[in-house]
């Protein structure tokens, strides 16, 4: 019988300080049917040459860019690599962190089960994992028990951690990479945790699977407090968040809005309305319909609140005069 095979993705940048662990993290995994793709993304450090020392090393880590090395953003990058790599099973994997050795075994097996139960279905599997510093140490879980799977709660946050991620073929297959607009796409994680909320099953694993670095120089993290590193980029507002919300409506409405059923439809296309419809009513409306699903009450009459109040907020997102 045959072992899947598992396509690794990593996307580089200025990681000299932490990428030869990582590599040699997904070495030592338990399961061993797995190819390293790593697409730098215009490094300026002693990056390339690492990556280049590991593929002389080992033919199951490949550089896929060697020939091409330009900038075209982390979202943009890892959508890059899936769309032109071919396996049974994707990961994703940042540059900075620490796999635990069964983390390939002990999501694949979650990922047969769950496709056991949901046959021919797109499903993305996500982990818990363990929040360290920079040297490694430390046993803060990520997650405790605040995770959620469906579209609706998905929509407004996202709880899918892409370096934890495993998603199957048939959730690839979903994603229209020519309709992709990464000025709106705020990480390939939500985008893809949605696609599978909306189609298929998100599974959660409740079990670390890797060490989560926090240090100053990550492009996203924890926000959880209490962690070294209390955000690894500058905190958004919740302006911003709300933005975020609303773009990602916006684009899965054009791209997705003659598969998606339901009430999850409703809640795309009545928050994709917001960037045409500049008008308190009409958002008091969209809020009424379908009411803010984020984790708490306070988040929830906050984000209705903004909605409101700021109602120009969203005019921004569609330049070119598209309707619904």
């Amino acid at each position: 019988m045959t072992t899947p095979k598992i396509a690794i993705l990593m996307s580089t940048y200025n990681g000299q300080k932490y990428l030869s662990e990582q590599i040699e993290s997904i070495q030592k995994q338990s399961y061993s049917n797995w190819r390293l793709y790593i697409r730098d993304d215009g490094s300026t450090d002693a990056t390339i040459n690492i990556i280049k020392r590991y593929t002389t090393r080992d033919p199951r880590i490949i550089f896929f860019n060697q020939n091409h090395i330009e900038n075209q953003g982390v979202a943009k990058s890892f959508m890059t690599l899936l769309e032109n790599i071919e396996a049974d099973y994707y990961m994703f994997a940042d540059q900075d962190d620490y796999w635990k050795k069964d983390k390939i075994a002990n999501t694949l097996d979650v990922m047969k089960s769950s496709e056991k139960v949901n046959v021919n279905k797109p499903i993305c599997v996500h982990t818990n994992l363990t929040l360290v510093d920079s040297n490694l140490k430390g046993n803060l879980l990520m997650n405790e028990k605040k995770v959620w799977s469906t579209f609706k709660e998905l929509l407004f946050a996202n709880c899918v951690t892409g370096c934890t991620v495993m998603i199957n073929s048939k959730l690839k297959s979903l994603v229209d990479f020519n309709k992709l607009r990464f000025v709106n796409i705020y990480l390939h994680d939500w985008w893809i945790a949605l696609i599978a909320a909306g189609f298929g099953k998100v599974v959660y694993l409740d079990q670390a699977t890797m060490l989560y670095r926090q240090h100053p120089g990550n492009l996203v993290g924890s926000d959880k407090p209490g962690t070294k590193w209390h955000n690894k980029t500058t905190k958004h507002p919740f302006s911003d968040r709300i933005m975020q919300t609303v773009r990602m409506a916006w684009d899965f409405w054009k791209v997705y809005n003659e598969k998606i059923q339901g009430s999850d439809r409703r809640y795309v296309k009545e928050y994709a309305s917001l960037v045409n419809h500049q008008s308190p009513f009409w958002n008091m409306k969209v809020i009424c319909i379908c009411p803010p699903r984020r984790q708490t009450l306070k988040g929830d009459l906050f984000f209705s609140y903004l909605i409101v109040n700021q109602f120009r907020m969203f005019q921004s997102l569609n330049k070119d005069g598209e309707q619904l």
